[in-house]
């Protein structure tokens, strides 16, 4: 029973622990930018914008150009012995920052115009792009660099941050396997039946 109780607090845990680390991402590239930036960055929310658009994009690239992209395929997550049958510790030291194998494979990924990868990784660097331009035209000098490196901060933080969310959100699929089916059910009941508010006069 002491055996039993220490693998549940243990799975605890490393839940809490992997969804503090996405949340820790999140936060942290937002309080970068809002200390990097020039302080007037906030009258310019099109930057902060840019840099969530380019962030998305790159994210999905690093997702895309991984070598085993069919780990996300449905037959592979709910497979009993599959890629995803590993502690969420292990996922951790796997998948909480991109492998070198994907880094090294979305630039020839893109110079061969291939895929979702190619065209999410394209997205993302006309973005990077556009903010050297935008924060060129707005700042200058040290403020300028300030401003660029904050817009750079942002968009690294969503795109590891949406690289850590595709492999969280298929292992968690894959612990609930047959279970998720009937959480979505159950979460949909609740939607509709939940109280409906009379319309206020």
């Amino acid at each position: 029973m002491m055996a039993d109780f220490g693998d549940i607090f243990g799975g605890t845990f490393a839940a809490l622990l992997a969804v503090a680390f996405a949340v820790a991402l999140l936060r942290l590239g937002i309080a970068g930018f809002e200390m990097t930036a020039p302080h007037d960055a906030e009258a310019v929310p099109i930057l902060r914008l840019l840099a969530l658009g380019t962030g998305t994009a790159l994210g999905v690239a690093l997702v895309a150009a991984e070598p085993h992209t069919d780990y996300f395929l449905p037959d592979r997550i709910f497979a009993g012995d599959g890629p995803w049958s590993i502690s969420l510790l292990d996922l951790l030291g796997r998948h909480a920052l991109p492998q070198l194998s994907t880094l090294q494979a979305l630039p020839d990924l893109m110079l061969a115009f291939d895929g979702l990868a190619a065209f999410t990784g394209w997205i993302g660097l006309l973005g990077l792009v556009q903010g050297a331009i935008m924060t060129q035209g707005l700042w200058h000098g040290r403020a300028q660099r300030r401003a660029y490196f904050a817009f750079l901060l942002l968009a690294l933080h969503i795109a590891l941050l949406l690289q850590w969310t595709a492999h969280l959100t298929a292992w968690f699929a894959a612990q609930l396997n047959v279970w998720i089916i009937a959480l979505a059910l159950v979460l949909f009941q609740r939607w509709r039946y939940r109280p409906h508010h009379a319309a206020s006069h």
